[in-house]
């Protein structure tokens, strides 16, 4: 299957706390770019839901988005690890605070 992508993937494993009023849930990013990111997790919600995600960077910046479910997949915690793109694929909708650090880091730029 082709990758219908826009922007490239870049493989990371950043922690992320998300939800859809407040970020309280935690899981990590398997990808990101500057369109959406993968999040490895098993507290998934439903395609169509608005969350807010916050994103703690290797710099120590906090990047917060607001992004939309476009899929998501179930799998049990023993097997998070096991199963590729087990979580959900969230479409950046909108930048809440600090987009350049992110952005820098898709593109694999170091920080100024």
């Amino acid at each position: 299957m082709a990758d219908k992508r826009g922007k490239p993937r870049m493989r990371k494993r950043i922690r992320v706390l998300y939800g859809p009023r407040t970020p309280s849930k935690v899981g990590f990013t398997s990808d990101i770019s500057e369109s959406g990111l993968c999040i490895q997790t098993f507290l998934v919600y439903n395609p169509g839901t608005i969350l807010l995600v916050e994103l703690e960077l290797p710099s120590g910046e906090v990047v917060r988005i607001e992004g939309r479910v476009h899929w998501s997949r179930k799998v049990p915690p023993n097997l998070l690890r096991k199963v590729k793109y087990a979580g959900m694929g969230i479409k950046i909708i909108n930048f809440v605070s600090n987009a350049e650090p992110y952005i820098q880091l898709c593109h694999n730029r170091p920080e100024a």
